[in-house]
């Protein structure tokens, strides 16, 4: 094999909209003819972008989902693609609507939509890696060498991400969005607000209640102070306690400005002055686009505008979520997927560190309470000895848990899974693989094996990054 393409599904059904994309991705075989293969994503191709349709509610705080069902069941009826025939892919849940009563519910009555590889709700962090992927700003720091820091503002939620050299150094996310305040058919009349929105009013010295009316002037000191807040988290102005009162999970670690700041998710749109018919929503976000627009961002010349904006999450779900394992795995009697599966990262980098590694395995066990995956960097060319010695270790930690899955950063899986089928009983399950790097609190999820069964997909759902690098 020296190329396979793959059809892959982003579904991202967000506070505000709810849009759905294909993708094609394609797998090449990249070694010599000689060579150990060695499979990588080649290229990453949007094939069809589904109209933005507005996310169905039944309630403030319930989703329709049998009317998310449908908008998705026409967008591919659209695209003219098969539930069966996706291979990849991501369905999120994201801002507001990640917080639902039945979000979780929603993600899975759609898996049957998804073919055989579907991850579920994204938390803030992985949604504002994916977002900054996929509007490009991941890219334009590798290639301009610059820090870039991708600020995706969409309904209920900012999910801030900060690149160097293309790979995220930073996130963060603030309840700030344009549907945190929305309007009756007048555009001034309070229809509702969030708790997030009471703050930010009470800040601004705005009264807030429903079936009021908002001047001009109002909706636009809340709109500017949503925007300040947003430079504070940027490290364009000192942070208020306001700030810190609206991170979501984390706040974006305080690593001081960047190179290019750049804007995407549906309040872009009206940063960009690229949609024409914002009143259709009756909320803030076109208030809020005009005041990031004059905000201390595009006033300091650091602004670009990205090559995606309202579908960068969507995107970036569909053809930016997924990594192939390494081409030298090893597995055997496994079901696939293995969703949501948390990693216990252990030391074993060096072979200093092969007599720590059963008991360092062992605690990994008791953290999780039994399941987890087993993440370590590995030893760059290790000894037939040391291969041995690290299984019989794992060997006897993993024996009573259950799935057996070892993920290595450094290419040494296969000679590893060759040594653990040897150690263990026969036709015991189990997995290992490499070329996946992993942090520690990592979730993963393992799709079915790709080309003929030599490389495993994977999406790795992060919690956070450190500041640095």
């Amino acid at each position: 094999m020296r190329e396979e393409r793959l059809l892959s599904v982003g579904i991202d059904i967000g506070t505000s909209t709810t849009q759905c994309v294909f993708s094609s991705i394609t797998l090449s075989n990249t070694a010599s003819a000689f060579s150990v293969p060695r499979i990588q994503i080649t290229e990453k191709r949007v094939l069809y972008r589904a109209p933005l349709r507005l996310t169905p509610l039944m309630s403030p705080d319930t989703i329709d989902a049998q009317a998310v069902e449908r908008i998705v069941s026409e967008d591919y009826a659209a695209a003219g693609i098969r539930p069966e025939q996706i291979r990849l892919g991501a369905v999120i849940i994201t801002g507001e609507t990640a917080r639902k009563q039945n979000a979780r519910a929603v993600a899975q009555a759609l898996s049957r939509l998804t073919g055989d590889f579907v991850v579920a709700t994204a938390g803030p962090a992985l949604e504002s890696i994916l977002a900054g992927r996929g509007s490009g700003a991941a890219e334009l720091s590798r290639t301009s060498g610059k820090r870039v820091m991708n600020l995706d503002i969409g309904g209920g939620t900012a999910n801030m991400a900060v690149f160097e050299r293309g790979e995220p150094i930073a996130n963060g996310c603030l309840d700030i969005g344009g549907r945190l305040l929305r309007f009756e058919d007048d555009d001034r009349t309070v229809l509702s607000f969030s708790p997030a929105m009471r703050r930010i009013a009470r800040d601004a010295g705005v009264p807030l209640a429903e079936g009021t009316r908002l001047s001009g002037e109002e909706t636009d000191r809340l709109a500017v102070r949503m925007a300040e807040v947003l430079e504070e988290a940027a490290g364009l102005k000192p942070r208020t306690p306001l700030h810190d009162a609206l991170c979501v999970e984390a706040c974006l670690p305080d690593i001081g400005p960047s190179d290019i700041y750049t804007f995407s998710g549906g309040v872009s749109e009206c940063i960009y002055g690229t949609d024409a018919d914002t009143a259709r929503f009756h909320d803030v976000g076109a208030a809020l686009g005009r005041a990031v627009a004059s905000s201390r961002f595009f006033a300091s010349g650091r602004a670009a505008q990205p090559a995606e904006r309202s579908y960068a999450t969507v995107i970036g779900a569909g053809a930016y979520s997924v990594a192939v394992s390494g081409s030298t795995i090893c597995y055997q009697e496994l079901t696939f997927p293995l969703p949501s599966l948390p990693t216990g990262k252990v030391p074993f980098a060096v072979p200093e560190d092969l007599p720590g590694l059963e008991a360092a395995v062992r605690e990994q066990y008791r953290i999780f309470d039994g399941e987890c995956a087993i993440c370590m960097d590995g030893v760059q060319a290790p000894s037939y000895a040391l291969v041995e010695q690290a299984a019989q270790a794992l060997a006897r930690a993993m024996a009573p848990h259950w799935p057996k899955v070892v993920i290595l950063r450094e290419d040494m899986a296969k000679a590893l899974g060759q040594a653990l089928r040897r150690a263990w009983p026969e036709n015991t399950p189990f997995l290992c693989m490499d070329g996946i790097s992993l942090t520690y609190g990592d979730t993963v999820d393992i799709g079915a094996p790709l080309s003929g069964g030599r490389v495993i997909p994977v999406i790795v759902k992060t919690l956070a990054f450190a500041a640095g690098r």
